[in-house]
This record gives structure tokens, C-alpha cells and sequence, in this order.
């Protein structure tokens, strides 16, 4: 369709850009545009191999991370941005967000979020995983926890039909995952929203009371724009546009463990992730150290890369790969990171280390020993340089934390434009009119755990907000 004025431009198709496009197509249907910078995959097009996958789905084909080489990374780069690559895993919003966000001066309409929640949700397909599709991996998880007395519990997915083939990651080839291009795109599209696909956003600036795009598709205008391309994209496209972006960038650091066991455990068949170990998280009313233990199964491709070793070890841990289950970490960061501009205008990620963090990352090493080896492990292997094969508790030396000591990622980051500083606390950015930032760029601090609904639900009701703004 050519180019006109738009009641509205929603960047990003993920998790939040998704439901925001759904809420205001309601009122103006095809005066709505969603603007994605991957491309538009069906069912078909997830062939299950990872050498094609990742290339396609992830953004910088898997390698994005810090300017150090420290961090990885991990976003989808897609229609349905990371929702088509995650886990599926659902959280609600954690209640302790109300608290600890007022003290970055963001008061947050609790009963609104509940109630967007309860329709992300529905939306969503939302349950919880039933006792039959735990697979051995996640199985063994629980059963450590459990002989050690820690709180844990089966997870909630938001891919009711699952056929338990193992390969979440790599988008869903029977369309059984609801994430956002099965869900809220669909409604979208259903309401007259257009939809572009494989348009780069490279600059916004304002005109009068409406903005302009330049894009890699021409000019487009519109009376208002949404950013949710991520938390990456949407403090990038900032920062090109001129504006004071990109500080307060934080993460769920997440590292792994895997219990070698006697019996093959096969953890890359069923459902990768379907069991949590809450023992030491800081929401939902606990008050632990404030990690989230769950259990993880790869293919052997993201396995050999987390082994974080090479040479001779890497194949006696490559040879061990059926008998490994594994054990991932998410851990609240609460050092800080920045998003800054290369010459080139692309997006350039720091984290600032502190001792804070590297204390949670050596407690989760030593209780994942301790779960392992309670339930029947043989020995232990951490994605640690100096601590490999274990099967005792590791001192604090041998797992010292730092810059490329240890296998560390993200799936999960936030901040970049975040709410009470580049943003109002319900998400329109301060310097500039009919400018909202609805995804998780917004965040004032890292979430405590999987984000996707708590995006989505924010995400709704800053929709309604704009939209009354403009009655």
C-alpha cells in the first residue's frame, strides 16, 4: 500500500509492539502500521536445523553481546521478535515490582496490569505444564530440589498443543507455540493493521505534532509512534534520532550447569524448559538471593558453545552429551550496561561488572552442584574456565567471576529508555510528543523473571492510554 499518514507506527512485532498494535487497530484498523526489521517465517519455514536457524531468527545471527566479548546476547529477529525463540515460559507480573519500581518514581496501575495479564494470557494459550511432559532433564531438576527441601514447581508455557519435539528455540514448525506472530499479529491483521517486514527504521523526527520515519523503505509519517524493537533496537533507533538514550541497560545473567549422569537423560527431547527451582529467588514473596533456577535442555550446537571449552575437553564433555542435564540460571543484574552508537550508527553494548552479581552467579554454581549430585549425577560440569568436572562444592577461587571467565548470556534484557528517566512512568519518552517506548527498554530494573507477559501486559495498557490521549 503507498505510503499515507498513519493514525499510528508501532516498531517492532514482538513482545510488545504485538499487543500494542492489537489495541490501537481496534479504533483504527488500517491507519495502524507495524514496522519489523526481520522477516515474516511460517510454520514451513522452521526446519528444525540450526544451522539455518539461528542465522534467520536471532539477531546479528546469534553473535550479538558486549563490546567485550563477555555477554551474549540473545534476541529474536523476527515477526514475533523473541517470543518465537524463547522457551515460552510465563510468569506473571511479580508483585514486588509495584515497590521496588516506585523508587524509581514509576507507580504502576497494579489491578490493570492483573487484568492484561489475564488477557495476554488468554491470548496466549497460557497453562501449566503437565506432569507427563516434564522430560527426564527437567525431571532430574526437580528431584535434586526436592531430595535438598528447595521450592520448586512445574512452569507455565504458553504452547498448549506442544508435541514435546524439543525445538522452542528455533521457532515452531507445527505452529503449537502461541507467540506473538500466532497470536496478537494475527488479531492485528484481522483488524486492518499493515504489516511490514524486513524494514529498518533508521532515524524519527518530529513534525508538528506527528513524526516521520526514515526507513529503508522510503519516508513514512504518522501522528504517533510506537518503539518496542527491543531492548537494543529501540535505544539505537533513540540515540540515531538525537535523543538521550541507551543508559540503565540491565539483565537476567544466565549461565549453566549440567549433571552427568550414568543413564542416557537425551535433554534435547520434550519440552526444554519445564521445571523451576523458586528456592533463591526475590519475588513472589520470597527473599532469596534473587536468581531463578530452571531446567534447560540444547541442541548439541548451543551446547557445545555453552561448554565454554575446547580442544580435547570439549570433546570428552561432546561425547558425554546424551547423558547431560541442564541447569540454567537467571540472575536480577544490578549492575548497570549503556547502549552507545559505532560510527556506523549500530547499536554497541557495555555491562559494568560489580561484586554483587558475581557472588549470585558463584552461589548458583555451588547449589548446582548440590542439586546435581543429590539427584544422582556422577559428577557436575560448570560452564566455568576454572572448574570444570566436579563433584564436590567448588570454592569461591576456583569459580571467580569476570570478563570471558565464564559462559554468560541473556535472553533477557531490559532498560535503555527507562521509565522515570528517558520515559513518564507509563512509558511516553519526556522530551518529545505522541513518543512511546512499550517494551521492555521501558523497564527502570531488571524483572526477576521470564518477562514476555509482563511485557505484553504493559504494553496494553500503555496502548489505552495513547489512544485515550488522543480522544
Amino acid at each position: 500500500m503507498a505510503p499515507k499518514r498513519l493514525k499510528a507506527i508501532v516498531i517492532g512485532a514482538g513482545a510488545g509492539g504485538a499487543p500494542a498494535a492489537t489495541v490501537l487497530s481496534e479504533t483504527w484498523g488500517d491507519g495502524v502500521a507495524i514496522f519489523e526489521a526481520g522477516a515474516h517465517y511460517q510454520a514451513q519455514d522452521f526446519n528444525q536445523l540450526e544451522r539455518d536457524m539461528i542465522p534467520r531468527l536471532y539477531a546479528k545471527a546469534g553473535t550479538q553481546g558486549t563490546d567485550d566479548g563477555a555477554l551474549s546476547v540473545m534476541q529474536g529477529n523476527c515477526v514475533g521478535g523473541s517470543t518465537v525463540i524463547n522457551d515460552a515460559i510465563c510468569f506473571r507480573p511479580p508483585p514486588e515490582i509495584v515497590e521496588r519500581w516506585r523508587a524509581y518514581g514509576v507507580d504502576i496501575d497494579w489491578a490493570a496490569l492483573e487484568t492484561n495479564a489475564d488477557i495476554v494470557e488468554a491470548a496466549m494459550g497460557v497453562t501449566t505444564i503437565r506432569q507427563d511432559q516434564i522430560n527426564r532433564a527437567n525431571y532430574l531438576l526437580g528431584l535434586g530440589a526436592a531430595k535438598l527441601g528447595w521450592a520448586g514447581e512445574r512452569l507455565r508455557h504458553n504452547s498448549p498443543g506442544c508435541i514435546q519435539c524439543g525445538f522452542r528455540h528455533l521457532g515452531c514448525s507445527y505452529n503449537a507455540k502461541m507467540s506473538m506472530n500466532l497470536s496478537f499479529i494475527p488479531k492485528a491483521l484481522d483488524q486492518g493493521a499493515q504489516l511490514f517486514a524486513e524494514i529498518k527504521v533508521q532515524t524519527l523526527r518530529q513534525s508538528g505534532d506527528g513524526w516521520t520515519l526514515a526507513t529503508s523503505a522510503g519516508e513514512f509519517t504518522a501522528d504517533r509512534v510506537v518503539l518496542a524493537a527491543g531492548v537494543v533496537q529501540t535505544p539505537a533507533l533513540l540515540l540515531r534520532s538525537g535523543f538521550d538514550a541507551g543508559a540503565g541497560l540491565q539483565f537476567h545473567l544466565q549461565t549453566v550447569a549440567w549433571g552427568d549422569f550414568s543413564d542416557p537423560v537425551d535433554m534435547h527431547n520434550g519440552i526444554p524448559m519445564s521445571y523451576g527451582v523458586m528456592e533463591f529467588a526475590d519475588v513472589n514473596g520470597r527473599s532469596g538471593p534473587g536468581y531463578v533456577i530452571e531446567g534447560v535442555g540444547v541442541q548439541p550446537v548451543p551446547f557445545a558453545v555453552q561448554t565454554n571449552a575446547e580442544g580435547e575437553l570439549k570433546a570428552e564433555i561432546l561425547a558425554r552429551y546424551r547423558h547431560m542435564a541442564g541447569a540454567l540460571c537467571l540472575v536480577r543484574s544490578s549492575a548497570r550496561g549503556q547502549v552507545r552508537l559505532n560510527k556506523g550508527g549500530e547499536p554497541q553494548l557495555s555491562y559494568d561488572w560489580n561484586e554483587h552479581d558475581a557472588q549470585r552467579l558463584q552461589h548458583f554454581y555451588k547449589r548446582a552442584v548440590e542439586l546435581y549430585l543429590a539427584a544422582g549425577a556422577e559428577r557436575v560440569l560448570l560452564a566455568h574456565r576454572n572448574t570444570r568436572w566436579t563433584t564436590t562444592v567448588p570454592t569461591d577461587d576456583r569459580i571467580a567471576i569476570g570478563p570471558n571467565r565464564q559462559f554468560l548470556y541473556t535472553a533477557h534484557p531490559f532498560g535503555g529508555a527507562c521509565r522515570g528517566d528517558v520515559c513518564d512512568a507509563e512509558g511516553r519518552i519526556k522530551a518529545a510528543k505522541n513518543l512511546w517506548v512499550l517494551d521492555a527498554s521501558a523497564f527502570p530494573e531488571a524483572l526477576g523473571v521470564n518477562p514476555q507477559i509482563t511485557i505484553a501486559a504493559l504494553a496494553i495498557e500503555g496502548a489505552e492510554k495513547l489512544q485515550a490521549q488522543a480522544r
